[in-house]
């Protein structure tokens, strides 16, 4: 449940707040890191400024004409983006984070082939505000 969670919060943080910082956060607090990243300020920087740059891949927000619709996710970008995270930082994920991305990855191709319009997060979107009703914290 605590990486359940923590995935929300840090997709309520990149999407809603665009807080990159939060995110390096949360990676630490469900220990996808060593300490060695963590403890030291150089590489939480270099951390920051790579999870900004995968989010400026990863993520395309709507324009100002369109403020209320969520940011589209490039799932593609997402897994290479996170497999160089896990080079560089040695960040640690769970099998089963890997084996469900997958299958979303999958999943979101098909779901592309019949609606090229489909965005994951807006799929996901009621799921995480649920959660964070629920739990807030």
């Amino acid at each position: 449940n605590s990486v359940r969670d923590g995935l929300t919060c840090a997709i309520v943080e990149l999407v809603f707040a665009r807080d990159i910082g939060a995110v390096a956060d949360l990676f630490g607090e469900l220990q996808l890191l060593p300490d060695s990243v963590l403890n030291d300020p150089a590489e939480r920087l270099a951390l920051t400024e790579a999870l900004d740059e995968i989010s400026k891949k990863v993520l395309v927000f709507p324009g100002p004409s369109d403020p209320g619709r969520v940011p589209v996710l490039r799932f593609d970008n997402l897994l290479s983006a996170l497999f160089q995270l896990v080079t560089r930082f040695k960040l640690t994920l769970p099998p089963y984070f890997l084996n469900n991305a997958r299958a979303l990855a999958t999943l979101e191709g098909i779901a592309k082939r019949l609606d090229p319009s489909f965005n994951v997060l807006q799929v996901v979107y009621p799921f995480v505000l649920d959660r964070l009703l629920r739990n807030p914290s």
